[in-house]
């Protein structure tokens, strides 16, 4: 009796777990575009026991649709036992006939965000590029009921708003993390973890255990752990009640994304916002414009309330002629001219050794290493002769102090100290900014302009520098 009634429950588990996720994953597919031949589908398949029961229920639907589906692994070699993990995966998705592609990632500059946050930048990172290189534009994650809460408590505890609380997206259309085009699905958030458990028993999944959710010094096991137990004694089914509650949220964020937008195209300056429009709001929607705009400038994930009031009062509350400069949620914040700019971090240093260049009459020329490109455009009044720059050797190099030039042919030279201090370009800046010289001859300073002494020429070239984020 007792063995018939746990089959029952047993049988009632995987039947209700694969008609949410079908559900679910209907819905998902209706909203997005599908193309001839059909969308292909990728699950991001760590080995545990969520994205087994995942890779289970996936490849039932998608063998019955005809849907093409992938199975992706990304390897941090965080855990001594990674290697063993990889190897379960290829086996899993070997039995089953499911394509399994995995990458190996090293994690580096995650000290400022801790080893989560970076883990989960590498991977998602990954994850975008696998689906890239194999033409699938649906990546689905095994994310449950139970991960759902969890996230709107983590949330909660760092003050974070609305988009925050809102918690976990069923569909996610611009995923910052996955190179924003590739949509992130979630078909399980209405299943439970217990519901899970019953079917990865019924069904006898082999599955892995990662030893690190036991370890209680990362936030979200301890809050699994300690702090959910706690709730759900008090408050039974509490992961349901939470999980419905960010539904809630959500539409409401949506309402504020549009009032974002309405102020966003109050405030723009191309990229950039200007500081003196923002000011004309109050500190509320100031901060709702914030951070709607980071997300927009590919911003991994959402300032909490600590990080906007920093922002607001390193950035925006500065003095007219200061230049502050602030890293936060994956990007370089600078002031410049008034106006708030976003751009990516520079993880490299400038080059320190001359580098040697060839014009042969090219409108530009990428320079990776200085993380820039070269332009050359036909000069208003005077610029090089084109012979003459063909014909010599164009060098680039960093500053080594005393350089002087000539912007005005009527002026006497200066020393690039004092042209860069009078100048709008921050600071943090100017190590980014090359020299050109010709033939040992200063030409050309990036950020500067070029040198009246070798622009001689009427109707010649001139060079500008472009950097990379700035347009």
């Amino acid at each position: 009796m007792e063995s018939s009634r746990k089959s029952a429950q047993l049988t009632k588990a995987i039947d209700s777990v694969t008609a949410s996720f079908e559900r679910a994953l209907e819905v998902i597919l209706a909203r997005v575009v599908v193309s001839d031949p059909p969308i292909a589908i990728a699950i991001a398949y760590s080995g545990g026991l969520d994205s087994s029961v995942l890779l289970y229920v996936a490849t039932r639907y998608c063998q019955r649709q005809a849907i093409p589906l992938h199975a992706f692994h990304v390897h941090h070699g965080l855990s001594p036992n990674a290697d063993a993990w990889l190897k379960h995966c290829e086996q899993q998705t070997t039995a089953l006939n499911v394509p399994f592609k995995a990458v190996r990632v090293q994690l580096s500059d995650h000290a400022q965000d801790g080893v989560e946050q970076a883990a989960r930048v590498a991977r998602y990172a990954a994850l975008g590029e696998l689906c890239r290189t194999h033409g699938v534009r649906l990546l689905l994650t095994a994310h449950h009921q139970d991960d759902q809460a969890e996230t709107v408590l983590l949330q909660l505890f760092r003050g974070a708003g609305l988009r925050g609380l809102g918690g976990m997206l069923d569909l996610h259309d611009a995923h910052g993390l996955t190179g924003g085009d590739v949509l992130v699905g979630r078909p399980l958030l209405e299943c439970s973890r217990k519901s899970l458990e019953l079917v990865a028993s019924a069904l006898d999944l082999a599955h892995v255990q990662d030893e690190s959710n036991a370890d209680t010094r990362y936030r979200r096991n301890a809050i699994r752990q300690q702090i959910m137990p706690l709730i759900e004694h008090t408050y039974p089914g509490m992961a349901a009640t939470i999980a419905r509650g960010s539904q809630h949220l959500q539409s409401a964020q949506l309402l504020l994304d549009e009032l974002a937008l309405m102020d966003l195209n109050a405030c723009a300056d191309g990229d950039a916002l200007r500081i003196d429009a923002m000011a004309k709001l109050s500190t509320h929607r100031i901060d709702n414009l914030l951070r709607f705009w980071l997300q927009q400038r590919g911003a991994p994930y959402a300032p909490g309330s600590a990080q906007l009031t920093q922002l607001r009062t390193q950035m925006l509350a500065a003095r007219s002629d200061a230049q502050p400069a602030l890293v936060l949620c994956g990007l370089q914040l600078q002031r410049q001219a008034g106006a708030l700019v976003a751009l990516p971090l520079r993880h490299a240093s400038p080059p320190n050794e001359p580098l040697m260049i060839q014009w042969q009459g090219e409108q530009s020329i990428a320079i990776p290493e200085w993380q820039g490109t070269l332009l050359f455009v036909p000069a208003q009044t005077r610029g090089i002769c084109p012979q003459r720059l063909q014909s010599s050797v164009l060098t680039l190099q960093p500053r080594s102090g005393g350089e002087r030039l000539k912007p005005d042919p009527a002026r006497p030279s200066r020393t690039l100290k004092n042209l860069f201090q009078e100048s709008a370009l921050p600071a943090q800046q100017r190590p980014w900014l090359p020299l050109a010289y010709l033939d040992g001859q200063l030409a050309f300073a990036a950020g500067l302009g070029m040198d009246a002494r070798v622009a001689d020429a009427p109707g010649g070239v001139t060079m500008h520098w472009q950097g990379e984020g700035s347009g």
